[in-house]
């Protein structure tokens, strides 16, 4: 593997960080979505947090639930409540505040689903121009050897075409299986942001009522 690896040239260090990079984000989408929580525990925590918003519980402790909650919910929660703080200070009417928050809250929780998943894309495109360039670095040695020594030292060619062969294969191997976990990502994330929706806009709904409650006190 070692021999494999330096007979691959220079192109081959960038590579290799480029597959640990997927490699890493890949174990933490991994862990992300194993933690995720079911649609029924989804829904008592959005109870109990939409209970304790028409209870009149104060933002800080609702933040503090969020922090014990954690996740998706009490990171999305977190942020609606962040943005409901200022947003009430302003002069909008009920409905204005209701596209804010459920866009606050949707762009929270894709943000969560999505993250990370830019690095590996960005990864999955880039890797195959890695491994192209060194296919090109590695057919300039092969020629420049032809032009030195012309064809009677076979090796000296074989040697650079060996470089731009690796390279393009390492290239290749790194970028198929980072563009499929990019792609089975991207639908988990979708289908999760889909379920979660309904939830999100029952929890901007307990706090527009709590605001209009307070205005009309």
């Amino acid at each position: 593997m070692l021999e494999f690896f330096n007979n691959g040239g220079p192109f081959m260090y960038p590579l290799g960080l480029w597959s640990i990079m997927a490699l890493a984000f890949f174990i933490e989408r991994v862990w992300t979505y194993a933690r995720i929580r079911s649609e029924d525990e989804l829904a008592e925590i959005t109870n109990d947090m939409t209970g304790r918003i028409d209870s009149g519980a104060s933002f800080e402790q609702l933040k503090e639930m969020c922090v014990e909650v954690g996740k998706l919910e009490g990171d999305v929660y977190n942020e609606g409540i962040e943005r409901f703080e200022h947003l009430s200070r302003e002069q909008r009417s009920v409905e204005e505040m209701r596209v804010e928050m459920n866009g606050t809250v949707e762009r929270a929780a894709n943000g969560y689903l999505e993250r990370y998943l830019s690095v590996i894309q960005f990864v999955a495109n880039s890797v195959v121009l890695l491994g192209l360039l060194g296919t090109v670095n590695g057919m300039i040695r092969a020629f420049e050897g032809i032009a030195e020594k012309g064809l009677g030292e076979p090796t000296i060619v074989a040697a650079g075409i060996s470089e731009a062969l690796i390279t393009t294969v390492t290239g290749l191997v790194i970028a198929v299986p980072s563009l499929a976990v990019y792609t089975y990502f991207t639908q988990r994330a979708e289908s999760k942001s889909i379920q979660f929706e309904p939830y999100g806009h029952g929890f901007v709904d307990a706090l527009l009522r709590r605001w209009s409650a307070s205005k009309a006190a």
